[in-house]
């Protein structure tokens, strides 16, 4: 469904409660500036308090627009707490395709009996967790803790391991019906980008964009939360200790009508509005763009990378960014120019060809996933950046701690639609003279510089390890699948773990995302694939010594699609099973009310946290997310764990897409050709069972 939340557990360090820095303090502890409306002062370099910083966000969009009407604490519920017992059940099913023998299953189920007895430690952890829901105020119970845990206070880079991509099929370079149009023009393209970019927002801001529904085959069901889409727009993460936080500019505030280029290190503020509010017309933006370009390029050298280092780790990254703030008040006029824009465009100066081949097509995944040689050309803490290449061709970049990939992939599905389709831009009353451009300068002592220096080498080493295999397989789509009466998405979850079972000889733990938006405040929770139905399966439809009947085969398939299914529904309800356990092992971690001894019986030892086959039914192997956006050939992101892939595919009508990231030493071309056999293979067992019972 989404790429959100997919970052694995095991790459987590559970921090206690973050305190709230004394400069925002009065002395009755009453936060006095909120974190968004500093004007040009610079946010703290401590982490605020969550509430502060997540659930104060300033919005331009009218809360009772169409676009929030049916949201917030009366109208949409609170996420529940699955019942104990339940999660437990269904865990130790997970786990059942992992279990290596008798005297480990005995060892599991004697630990989760443990966990799950009256009166035990499991069942006050249980009590906690339902109590820290009906708190008063308390919209979500896990917003706060998923927020630090999985995002904020995760210390490794953003670029491989959180953002994510999108490239997408050749924009017009000039107008439609311009006459010996040129072979590139990132200037024109650019422009169309902002342009379009900004009817979006326009929708956002009023409140006209119509709010996600949780079954659209079946609107009584109810809309989805719609809370992130008010960090869409000029929003940014800030480096902080000891955990990360966000900021966001109201979209209407007069300093923010603006966006930001990027251009051989080099940053420049866009206006996209004239001093009466009227944004200019693409044309206008265009020539302000080709004055980036000139000026950038009439510059002796590229500038020194500043920007790389939003792509390093978070912890050297806060430390660069706090010398920036305190050697120089041109840096801090800089920074909060960044922080207010409202997107970026880079303009790099590579040249891909993804439409020469697979290959190249791969090459140009991975420079958009890490920037490549250009890393330092981006600014990695902003939610929305578009490429422009040289060449003209484009890509997008997310960062998704507050914003899941749903939302972004809408943007561009509109954005790419109205582009390629040669829909007019809504026309402005706007002068047609070109914006004026202002450069965004870093002012670097000795010591900025060597944090440069030092993170470029950071950056290089970080990005290396790292490969992108893809393949578009056109046997069949989402109607031909369709055909065989089976949901698209689980036909395609299936064929990963035939995939991977050919590619490693073995099972392994797989993610997928669910949508928990129907909840105030929800993002996502785990679709466990790998159960009892789905190992059924594929051993009997891989193993060269089975002896399963054909119909066998298709009746196996059936059960593990119908159990994908029960699984997607119960997780999208609210009661999966990992966001659960997260909350209890937070509590097990941090909660004041338990005694050290308890929580070292479930965290330690013999504990159900500490258990090898609890840990690995949570090391997601296999990390899957799809999105659909019909003019993205290109979509990816990061492995999870160690020896990983990272699976982002989308189901087009009449093909399968898929990208497998992994690092080098991971079979990951093996992957795609075995992923294009188990297509095959599924295909023909339907084919053989259709005939078998033509003859019957």
């Amino acid at each position: 469904m989404l790429r959100a939340g997919v970052l694995c557990p095991a790459r987590r360090h559970l921090h206690p409660a973050l305190p709230v820095p004394k400069r925002l303090l009065s002395t009755s502890g009453r936060v006095l500036v909120s974190v968004h409306q500093l004007g040009d002062k610079m946010p703290p370099l401590q982490t605020p308090a969550w509430h502060d910083w997540r659930m104060n966000v300033p919005s331009a969009t009218p809360p009772d627009s169409r676009m929030l009407r049916n949201q917030g604490e009366d109208k949409l519920p609170r996420l529940p707490v699955p019942k104990l017992e339940d999660t437990l059940a269904r865990l130790e099913r997970s786990c059942e395709p992992l279990v290596q023998d008798s005297a480990q299953r005995k060892k599991l189920q004697s630990k989760l009996q443990a966990f799950g007895r009256p009166g035990g430690v499991g069942a006050k952890l249980q009590q906690l967790l339902e109590r820290k829901r009906d708190e008063p105020g308390v919209r979500n119970w896990l917003a706060r803790d998923w927020d630090e845990q999985a995002y904020m206070a995760y210390r490794d880079s953003v670029v491989v391991n959180v953002s994510y991509y999108f490239g997408f099929d050749r924009f017009p370079q000039a107008p439609a019906k311009t006459a010996n149009p040129p072979a590139a023009d990132p200037a024109f393209v650019a422009a169309s980008i902002v342009k379009t970019a900004l009817e979006f927002r326009r929708l956002v801001v009023k409140g006209l964009l119509e709010p996600e529904l949780n079954n659209p085959r079946n609107p009584n069901d109810g809309e989805q939360c719609m809370e992130s889409y008010k960090w869409m727009w000029n929003a940014c993460r800030i480096p902080a200790s000891p955990a990360d936080y966000a900021i966001k500019t109201r979209e209407d505030d007069p300093a923010a009508q603006y966006f930001v280029v990027a251009k051989r290190n080099r940053f420049y503020h866009v206006p996209f509005a004239d001093a009466n509010g009227e944004e200019y017309s693409v044309d206008a933006i265009r020539k302000a763009v080709q004055q980036v370009i000139e000026a950038a390029e009439g510059e002796r050298d590229a500038a020194p990378p500043v920007g790389i280092m939003t792509g390093i780790h978070r912890d050297r990254w806060a430390e660069a960014h706090g010398h920036l703030v305190s050697s120089s008040p041109t840096n801090v006029a800089t920074l909060r120019s960044i922080h207010h824009a409202a997107f970026l465009i880079c303009l790099d100066e590579a040249e891909p060809q993804p439409w020469s081949g697979t290959r190249e097509l791969e090459q140009w995944s991975k420079v958009l996933w890490t920037g490549g040689p250009e890393g330092g050309n981006r600014w990695w803490d902003k939610p929305l950046q578009w490429i422009v290449y040289r060449n003209g061709e484009v890509g997008c970049i997310g960062e998704h701690s507050c914003m899941d990939g749903t939302p972004t992939a809408r943007l561009n599905d509109f954005l790419t639609k109205r582009i390629l389709t040669g829909e007019p831009v809504s026309s402005s009353s706007a002068s047609s003279a070109a914006p004026a451009i202002k450069p965004l300068p870093f002012e670097l002592d000795s010591t900025s510089r060597q944090h440069v220096a030092d993170a470029e080498k950071e950056f290089a080493a970080h990005i290396e390890p790292y490969d992108v295999h893809y393949t578009m397989y056109k046997r069949y789509g989402k109607e031909g699948i369709k055909k065989m009466k089976t949901s698209p998405d689980g036909w395609c979850q299936m064929l990963f773990q035939i995939a991977y079972y050919l590619t490693f000889g073995r099972p392994c733990a797989t993610y997928e995302a669910a949508q928990t938006r129907r909840f105030q405040l929800g993002r996502t929770e785990t679709v466990r694939i790998l159960t009892p139905e789905s190992l059924a399966f594929v051993r009997a439809l891989v193993d060269p010594s089975s002896s399963v009947s054909t119909a066998d085969k298709l009746a196996l398939f059936r059960a593990a699609i119908a159990h994908h299914g029960k699984d997607m529904k119960l997780a999208s309800s609210g009661s999966g099973i990992d966001r659960h356990l997260f909350g209890l092992k937070m509590l097990a971690a941090t909660s004041s009310e338990l005694t050290d001894a308890e929580r070292k019986e479930v965290l330690e030892g013999d504990g159900l946290f500490a258990d090898p086959v609890v840990k690995e039914s949570g090391t997601w192997r296999m990390s899957t997310s799809q999105v659909y956006i019909r003019h993205a050939p290109v979509y990816g992101w990061g492995p999870v764990v160690e020896g990983g892939v990272g699976l982002p595919y989308m189901i087009h009508p009449h093909e399968l897409q898929l990208s497998v990231s992994c690092q080098r030493g991971v079979p990951g071309a093996d992957f795609i050709k075995n992923f294009e056999r188990a297509a095959d293979m599924l295909m023909d067992l339907h084919a053989e069972a259709s005939r078998e019972q033509a003859h019957v």
